[in-house]
């Protein structure tokens, strides 16, 4: 075997050593080729987590979990060690927190970011903290839900006791006579709605005539309604003016003018004064009886004969010249009296 054999052969050893190397390397999670850092943080558990577990930021691969073990030989702490590529730096104040990345329970590690501007070094630990997986989160959301479940079964089951003790037999029984009185009532309205409409329909030419007279009143209302509006002024101004009338006054006034009123009757009863004599003494009624019986047979004379009190002068000549009646000579007495008066 020549010097160019032994060195090819030799070759691919160590190729085939380097690629075996990189190989576990790579199915461990880590790349020799490329430049990569090293982190560890502390749990109390780890809840199924993994070698070759993920490690993300906000959903996104950037490194993986490349060994679990206890801290210091312990059990109590378990120290995990995660290799993140060299570009994606891990900011001061964040923290890897263990999750559930699928339904079926896959866990996984998520880095979440701080605010500093500053970053962790390779080799560094940084705080750990664990997510309730699934059971644990529907365990908390069911809990309250629960509580609410198991107070309403109580609060049912106290009702169906109070139910059960209310309605005894003596209550169904008032119950059923309670929905047959119901029925009853309910008969009764069908019947007296079918009395009603019987009626309204016989009387609906009546019914139509009501309306219109309703209607008409309405309508004459609306056309005077300017009249009316000034009776109700008026009225409003009769208000006004005995609202401002002294009433009190003017009843005092007439409430004094009976009693006067009331003296005067008093002392006409009494026998005092003319006015006593003409209602009690019937001297006066028997003299203008007589005047009235006299008046009366004047009247009828004058009716009878009227030559005896008229004078009727035809011509006037310087002197005056009467006809006279021979009958009236009471009137001639008179008129001679007057010439003489005249002449003198």
């Amino acid at each position: 075997m020549n010097k160019k054999s032994i060195i090819k052969i030799g070759l691919l050893i160590v190729v085939a050593i380097i690629l075996t190397i990189w190989g576990i390397s790579y199915l461990k999670g880590k790349d020799i080729f490329k430049e990569t850092d090293y982190y560890y943080i502390v749990y109390n558990k780890i809840n199924g987590l993994t070698a070759s577990s993920s490690v993300m930021i906000n959903g996104f691969k950037i490194g993986q979990v490349t060994n679990i073990q206890f801290y210091q030989d312990t059990t109590e702490y378990l120290v995990v060690e995660i290799m993140v590529e060299g570009k994606y730096k891990v900011r001061k104040g964040s923290k890897a927190q263990i999750f559930s990345q699928d339904l079926m329970g896959t866990k996984a590690i998520r880095l979440l970011n701080g605010k500093d501007n500053t970053f962790y070094q390779n080799g560094d630990t940084l705080p750990g903290t664990i997510e309730g997986d699934l059971m644990e989160q529907v365990n908390m959301e069911m809990l309250p839900l629960k509580k609410k479940a198991e107070s309403l079964m109580s609060f049912i089951d106290s009702a169906i006791v109070m139910f059960r003790a209310v309605f005894n037999e003596n209550t169904q029984e008032n119950l059923r006579n309670t929905f047959a009185s119901i029925k009853i009532t309910i008969k009764n309205l069908e019947r007296s709605t079918f009395t009603l409409d019987t009626i309204l329909t016989g009387e609906k030419s009546k019914i139509v005539k009501i309306f219109n007279n309703v209607e008409s009143i309405t309508g004459n209302l609306k056309d005077n309604s300017t009249e009316i509006s000034n009776i109700i002024q008026n009225f409003s101004s009769i208000s006004d003016s005995l609202a401002k009338a002294d009433i009190a006054k003017t009843l005092a006034k007439t409430d004094e003018a009976l009693l006067q009123f009331n003296e005067i009757l008093a002392t006409i009863n009494e026998g005092d004064g003319s006015i006593h004599q003409l209602l009690y003494n019937d001297t006066l009624y028997k003299n203008i009886e007589n005047a009235t019986y006299h008046l009366n047979r004047l009247l009828r004379d004058m009716h009878e004969n009227p030559k005896r009190y008229i004078n009727f002068s035809l011509v006037d000549f310087g002197k005056t010249t009467y006809i006279e009646d021979k009958d009236d000579d009471i009137k001639a007495t008179e008129e001679n009296k007057k010439k003489k008066k005249r002449k003198e």
